[in-house]
Parts: structure tokens; sequence; C-alpha cells
């Protein structure tokens, strides 16, 4: 699929501003153009009259502006959103608020999250059969332990009961081969062998709780070895979704323990991360029309640092697979706080509520501000670069990038230096954000 009329061609001259720009500098100065400002009046009158009041980021409530995804979006089967912090609130509501609107408007039938594969098989079938309740599905998740997750699996959930004959259902799958913890992969696998090859069940079970890579290499040849035997006793797409279970233990191994000993792994998690987005979509959605959540550096057209290496993140190897059709909704915010684990020096590190220090002229959010809309959404891709108006939104200049920790003291190493409309196609921007809840099982 082409839409020329999405690039125009100020956005040749954005390429040839950026060109060979490095995508992996985090953290530039916060203060990069005080003193030499190049955003005025006629920049800000741009910035007020294009981008899309968003009335409220709750998911419940109508919203009449979001019509606006029609022309942006199209008919792009891929989108990516992002969240600038893994423990903001409002950033899970608007990405659900926005999901709805792409599954009951525009045709969209599944939510692929920052997530584990194995163990976001548990959510699925509650939220399309409505196997075991909810609150089990998401304990066996084991991540995103908030309410704002529980929101988004009753929702899908409540979709699925009253959606119409005929209309296909709405699926949530994790992509991501990056978990600690094998719990369900065993127990998945386990399970399968009880029913195909119950002699060999101790033996796998066993080879899978030492948690070493050979283990894992042997079950996954194991399995591969008996396919006909076992599709022969099932079908096969029983089995090729074990064996898809059992492909990612290997990749989870490795990230873990290239982690603990200070050794690139993001090449390895994203390379296997973009293989599990493909099969799911290929095996398990039919080739149906997609929502990515994750963080704005997974999802974005992006390459960061990682242990002294730069490594390509999951939306640019899908940026480079599927172009257009690949459409990118990042986040950014002012100011607020959000739940994040504590990285200060002398602090326990807890997750704890921070707040998040103000950004500076040096970061998109600062200008963002200038506009005075609480809530924002801005498309990028239609945007005519060679204008004097628009010129600065090319940048590069700082957009937030915190993840799991954060220490406000620090808070320029919580940045990222971006070209904006290369790395995404469109930006959700809130004044104020709130912390996600934390709930226990």
């Amino acid at each position: 699929m082409i839409r020329s009329e999405r690039r125009h061609l100020g956005l040749v001259l954005l390429l040839s501003v950026v060109g060979c720009l490095s995508c992996s500098d985090i953290a530039g100065d916060v203060d990069g153009v005080d003193g030499d400002d190049p955003i005025g009046d006629a920049q800000i009158a741009w910035l007020e009259n294009h981008a899309v009041p968003i009335n409220s980021a709750a998911p419940e409530l109508d919203e009449p502006n979001l019509s606006v995804l029609q022309g942006t979006i199209g008919d792009a089967p891929i989108v990516g959103m992002g969240e600038a912090t893994h423990g903001t609130a409002e950033f899970w509501q608007i990405r659900q608020k926005l999901s709805r609107y792409l599954v009951e408007e525009m045709g969209f039938t599944a939510i692929l999250h920052e997530a584990p594969f194995p163990n976001s098989l548990y959510i699925d079938a509650y939220v399309t059969e409505g196997e075991g309740t909810a609150l089990e599905a998401h304990q066996k998740l084991g991540y995103w332990r908030y309410q704002e997750m529980q929101d988004l699996i009753a929702w899908m959930r409540e979709y699925n009961v009253q959606r119409g004959e005929g209309e296909p259902a709405l699926h949530y799958f994790g992509y991501d081969c990056a978990f600690r913890s094998w719990t369900e992969s065993i127990n998945l696998i386990a399970a399968y062998l009880e029913v195909v090859d119950p002699a060999a069940v101790d033996e796998i079970t066993t080879r899978l709780e030492n948690y070493t890579l050979e283990d894992a290499q042997y079950v996954y040849a194991f399995l591969a070895a008996n396919a006909d035997e076992y599709i022969a006793q099932s079908s096969m797409e029983e089995y090729q979704l074990i064996l898809r279970i059992a492909a990612n233990l290997e990749p989870s191994w490795q990230v873990w323990y290239n982690l603990e000993h200070g050794i690139p792994e993001s090449d390895i998690r994203e390379g296997f991360n973009i293989g599990n987005v493909n099969w799911i979509i290929d095996n398990l959605l039919d080739g149906g029309k997609v929502i990515i959540w994750a963080h704005n550096g997974h999802v974005g057209n992006t390459y960061l640092e990682n242990s002294g290496t730069q490594a390509q993140m999951l939306g640019s190897r899908l940026k480079e697979q599927y172009g257009e059709d690949y459409y990118i909704i990042g986040t950014e915010f002012y100011g607020g706080s959000f739940l994040a684990w504590d990285r200060c020096e002398g602090n326990p590190f807890e997750f704890t509520v921070h707040q998040a220090a103000r950004p500076r002229a040096g970061a998109y959010a600062y200008w963002f501000h200038q506009a005075g809309i609480p809530l924002f959404y801005l498309d990028l891709s239609q945007v005519n670069y060679s204008q004097e108006e628009t010129i600065w939104l090319v940048g590069p200049m700082n957009i937030r990038f915190i993840g799991a920790s954060y220490c406000a003291a620090d808070d320029a190493e919580h940045y990222y230096s971006a070209s904006l409309p290369v790395h995404y196609d469109g930006i959700v921007h809130f004044e104020v954000t709130t912390p996600t809840t934390s709930i226990t099982f």
C-alpha cells in the first residue's frame, strides 16, 4: 500500500536535514536551544491550529475528534502505540481509547503487547473464550500489575461478548521473549506433552526447570524432531504454538544472561520479537490488523545505545519491513507523576511515585506546553516541513524516555534526542499525568 499524499515534499527536506542522524543519542543537553530558540509566535500558532484536542483520556468517554485517525492512519494494518513511562495512568488510558476506536471503527482485531508471549495466552483465552477469570489470567501474565491493565482486559472481554455475529474476535497477545520466569512455558509444554507423549513429560519438565541454555535448546530440538507424531495426535496449530513457546526459551535465557553480565542484549531481544510479531500475525490472526503497545523506545523508528553498541528497536525493524503500512504514535508529557523504581543514589530501590522534573527549551514537551492544550494528538506524517512554521519539529530535540526506574535529580538522563517526524508518525501530548494504580493478587 502506498499513501504518497501522506509524505509531502517537505519530508524530503527533513530527511536531507537529518540524513544520517544518529538515532541513539541518549539524553542530549536538555537546555539544548536556550538562548537561540527556534520557535516563536508563528510556530506556536501553527501548533495551536494543527493539534487535535482530545477532551479526555478516559476510554469510556466518547471522543468525536478521534475521527481524524481515519485520515492519518488510513488503511495501515499495523499501528504502534508508545508510552513515555511504563507507570503513567493516562498513557494506558489513551492507548485503550485509541485502540477502542481502531477496533470499533477501523477493523483492527488484536493488541500485541510488550509482555511475555507464553504467559499472554491465558489472557487471550479469557478475553476470547471466557476461560478462567480476568484476575487469574492477569496473575499468570506476571507483568503490568496495574488496575489499568485490568481495565484493558475487562474491556476486551466485554467487546468479545457483545460483538455482532460474524464479527472477528478481539485478541490479546504478548510478543516479548524477555520473560524471566519459565513457569507458564513449562506448564503449557507439559500439558501438551500429557496428551501427545506422556512418557516425555518428566524429562522435559526437569530439563526446563534446570533453566539452562543447553536445556532450552534440547527441548526445542526434541519437539521439532517429533513433529509428525505430535501433529498426528493433536493438530498443526496446537503443535506450532507449543514449538513457538519453546523457541522463545533460548532468547529469554540469553537476554537475561547478557543483562546480568553487561553484554549487549537488545538486538537479540528485538530481533526475536519482530519474529514473534510476524509469527503471531501469520499464525494466530490470519493476517489481521494489529495494534502494538510498548514503550516509545520499542515502537518508535529508533536505534538505542545498548552496552556500548547501537541496537535496532522493534519499531525500526517494522518500519523497514512494512514502511508506511506501520504507523507509530508516541506519547509525551510536560509535568506530572508516575510509578517507577527509585534509582536515586542513597535511596532504597523501591517502586514508588515520582514527580517528573519539568522539561526545558531543549525538549519537545517544553514547546508543546506553549500551545496551552491540556491533551492533544498531532499527526506528523502529512506536514510540509519546508515551511518556516514547521521546520522546528524536525529537531532534533529531546523526548522523554523513562523506563522502569527514575531519579528526578538525574532527569537529563531520561531523555532521548530525536527528530520527531523521523521516529514517529503522530504524537499524543499531555500537560499533566498521574501514576498507574498498582494491584496485588
